[in-house]
Formats: C-alpha cells, sequence, structure tokens
C-alpha cells in the first residue's frame, strides 16, 4: 500500500481530526496485530494500519450488517464504529462495524453470523417458542 503515515485523513463521515485518527489507526493496529499474532498471523503493524485505514475510506457510516447508522465520533456507545477482521484468517483485510454488532458476531465470519441471526429470528417468529 505504501501510504505515508502522515498523509492519511479520515473519512468524511467520522467526526474526528487528522492527528487523533492516525493515533486511532495506529493504536487499533498495534493491539489487532497482536491478537493476531498469537493466532498465527504473519502480518506487521504497517500492513494493519494500511488495511485499517482502507476499511474505514470504505465504510459510508453505516454497519454492513444491519444498514443503521454508525456515530460519527468515537466513544463507547453501542453504535460506535469499531475494526473488525473479515474472518479469522491470517491476512490484514478489516471492516468497519458498530460496537453492537462486533460484540454480537463474535468470530464468526459473516456467513455464520447470518445464519444464526435468521435461526433466532425464525426462533422467535415461531408461535409455539414465543417469548413470555
Amino acid at each position: 500500500m505504501g501510504r505515508n503515515p502522515l498523509s492519511v485523513s479520515p473519512p468524511s463521515w467520522l467526526d474526528i481530526d487528522a492527528e487523533s485518527y492516525k493515533r486511532l489507526l495506529n493504536r487499533t493496529a498495534v493491539t489487532i496485530t497482536k491478537r493476531a499474532r498469537k493466532r498465527g498471523a504473519t502480518y506487521q503493524v504497517r500492513e494493519a494500519i494500511d488495511a485499517i485505514h482502507s476499511a474505514f475510506q470504505r465504510c459510508d457510516g453505516t454497519d454492513p450488517f444491519d444498514g443503521l447508522p454508525l456515530d460519527n465520533r468515537l466513544h463507547d456507545g453501542s453504535r460506535s464504529p469499531t475494526v473488525s477482521p473479515v474472518s479469522s484468517s491470517s491476512t490484514a483485510t478489516f471492516e468497519i462495524l458498530s460496537l453492537q454488532t462486533k460484540e454480537a458476531k463474535g468470530e464468526r465470519d459473516a456467513e455464520e453470523f447470518i445464519a444464526h441471526c435468521r435461526a433466532v429470528v425464525a426462533h422467535t417468529d415461531d408461535p409455539s417458542t414465543a417469548q413470555r
């Protein structure tokens, strides 16, 4: 990717200044890279920074799973944007989700998560298993 880390700009939907955004990218990349290495990944922090920045740039400010808007400010609310690996693979590929979705999705890949959500809806819609 080869981007100079000093030249990255936050996406337009995210209300954050460039310096804070650079710190966010670096801090998040270091954390994710350490965690990923424990699982056998070999990518470097620089690759993670580029991949996380790309994920933020691809994101339009909505959660790709529920289509609801993400908070445009970073805080610990359920709609706060957060970085999530696209799969459990050893490559630096990420997407931006709401904290709510990331917590619900856990380690599942997209297909597993969607199947689980469908099962929850089917169970909830079944009159014989209606919540009391």
